[in-house]
């Protein structure tokens, strides 16, 4: 009877403990504040912008240093994250800037093979120059950089959800540093 008493007093301690050990999760960081559940949606060219790399910069970085991101699925729709990976995004006002995926033009190169054929993507690595390639954006340059980016939103309590249509897809060229 005694080690029944006992092994119940170890399991109750046991389970009344283990939440407040971090078991199983991430311990959040000193500072950070509640999280609200934000859900954006970006469209280019009336479909999802897919694999797009989506920050929010707040306005006022001095009182919030916090800075929500995500990468969007294929239908544009990014669940923002803050300090790694606690789901949400703290109350304030911020400017959103957005990377996107580029698309390459590689003019005479071709494409790159298969990296599956070693000796075809070796012999191209070789002879090809990437100085000589295009790269084009689908978003227009101006959503890339917080000074210009016209995009903006208010996290506000509770559950926010917003949809950003960046228009036509511009397909304009990325200036590279040539070296």
């Amino acid at each position: 009877m005694k080690q029944l008493k006992c092994a119940l007093a170890l399991g109750l301690a046991i389970a009344l403990l283990a939440p407040l050990s971090g078991c199983g999760g991430k311990k959040k960081p000193e500072g950070l504040p509640s999280l609200e559940p934000t859900t954006l949606t970006f469209t280019v060219d009336g479909k999802g912008l897919a694999d797009a790399n989506i920050s929010l910069q707040p306005v006022d970085n001095k009182s919030n240093k916090w800075v929500p991101s995500g990468k969007t699925d294929a239908s544009g729709k990014v669940e923002l994250q803050t300090g790694g990976p606690f789901k949400g995004a703290p109350v304030g006002e911020y400017k959103i800037v957005i990377s996107a995926n580029e698309e390459i033009d590689y003019g005479e190169d071709g494409p790159p093979p298969s990296q599956d054929d070693a000796q075809a993507y070796e012999d191209w690595s070789r002879k090809s120059d990437p100085n000589k390639w295009k790269r084009y954006s689908p978003v227009d340059a101006k959503y890339t950089n917080m000074a210009d980016t016209p995009l903006s939103i208010t996290i506000q309590a509770g559950k926010n959800a917003q949809e950003f249509d960046l228009g036509a897809s511009t397909k304009a060229e990325v200036k590279q540093d040539k070296k």
